[in-house]
């Protein structure tokens, strides 16, 4: 349990300025997620390497001059000192606590009063009790025996997919069969990534399981691959086979399942591809023993499946969104997918698309 903010909280102007003062000594990480950059240079490995698990396929060695937004983090945590401080890099000013409880409202944040002006405090609950953050416009400070950790790597993600507001960011699968860019739309369980494996398998292009980032103007699907995170279960053949040759390994997750970590192109060499034009939003339904597919008119029931990161919706008029939204079920064929057995719904899927 991190100590209470009381202890430290009146000297926390203190504290960020002596750690800004202190040289990092860390070389820097970079990304390409969506149409967009992140540099993160921390001096505290757990986040550095956290990041790197999860985004190694999105790593690029130099960020070009080519207009795209870019986001830069700064982590100061030298050796044996108590507290960290995170600094960002945004050329957009951004009311972090408001974002923070906005963006990720599921994981129980909440601000609490505090006594020093300009600093605000956002509470956060941990295993062993409430940790506590200060923040201070674009710098955060933490004591380092919080898991704050996540808070900062989904506030950085979250950050740069903000700033691309010509893309809409979403809860889906995203592949790639001879060419043709696939949405898989469904809940956590509904099989996008069995499903996106099974074609991978087949050699089809991997864009992503968990974010898919759609470009408005163009309607094309852009790569967002983090590292797989495979459920036991039905899977296709060739997967279970990939992922014991890797050796793939069991890692522990919040809700207390286990889940294999890998990656697309670990598995499958040659899997990920770049951007590709829309070719079908597909509506992941409940499983049957055999695997059928129906192309829909889409509704507003339609409309409601998709779900945008919160991210996407900031600073956004709802109008605005809602018409994006609409524009990628409307001048997008859409199709209503019960999954059956992998390999017979990823055949399905690849004939549907060669009528």
């Amino acid at each position: 349990m991190s100590r209470q903010p009381d202890e430290w909280w009146r000297g926390v102007c203190l504290l960020a300025d002596t750690l800004a003062a202190v040289p990092g000594r860390s070389r820097p990480h970079r990304y390409r997620l969506g149409d967009g950059y992140l540099e993160v240079r921390s001096d505290d490995t757990r986040l550095s390497d956290r990041l790197r698990l999860l985004f190694l396929e999105c790593a690029v060695d130099q960020i070009p001059e080519d207009g795209l937004p870019r986001v830069g983090c700064t982590v100061h945590a030298p050796a044996g000192e108590e507290f960290a401080l995170v600094v960002f890099q945004d050329p957009e000013p951004l009311d972090q606590v408001a974002f923070t409880l906005q963006v990720m409202s599921d994981r129980g944040y909440q601000e609490a009063a505090s006594p020093v002006p300009g600093w605000q405090m956002i509470e956060m609950p941990t295993p062993g009790g409430v940790g506590h953050m200060a923040v201070s416009g674009d710098r955060l400070l933490v004591h380092r025996d919080t898991p704050w950790q996540a808070l900062v790597g989904s506030l950085a993600m979250n950050r740069l997919f903000r700033l691309q507001r010509g893309m809409v960011f979403l809860h889906a699968g995203s592949i790639g069969i001879r060419g043709q860019g696939l949405l898989l739309i469904g809940p956590k369980g509904a099989g996008k990534t069995t499903l996106s494996l099974a074609l991978a398998a087949r050699g089809h292009g991997f864009l992503g399981d968990e974010i898919a980032g759609v470009r408005i103007s163009s309607l094309e699907l852009v790569p967002v691959r983090r590292s797989l995170a495979v459920r036991d279960g039905p899977r296709a053949g060739a997967v279970g086979d990939a992922l014991d040759r890797e050796a793939a390994p069991y890692e522990p997750f919040p809700d207390g399942t286990q889940r294999r970590r890998a990656y697309a192109d670990q598995l499958f060499p040659g899997a990920t591809v770049m951007a590709l034009p829309l070719r079908r939003v597909v509506f992941l339904r409940g499983f049957a023993p055999e695997p059928s597919l129906e192309v829909v008119a889409p509704g507003r029931e339609h409309l409601s499946m998709l779900t945008p990161l919160g991210a996407t919706l900031w600073g956004m008029s709802a109008f605005s969104r809602t018409r994006d939204l609409l524009k990628i079920i409307t001048e997008v064929p859409c199709a209503l997918l019960h999954p059956g057995p992998p390999e017979l719904t990823a055949e399905l899927l690849i004939n549907s698309l060669e009528v």
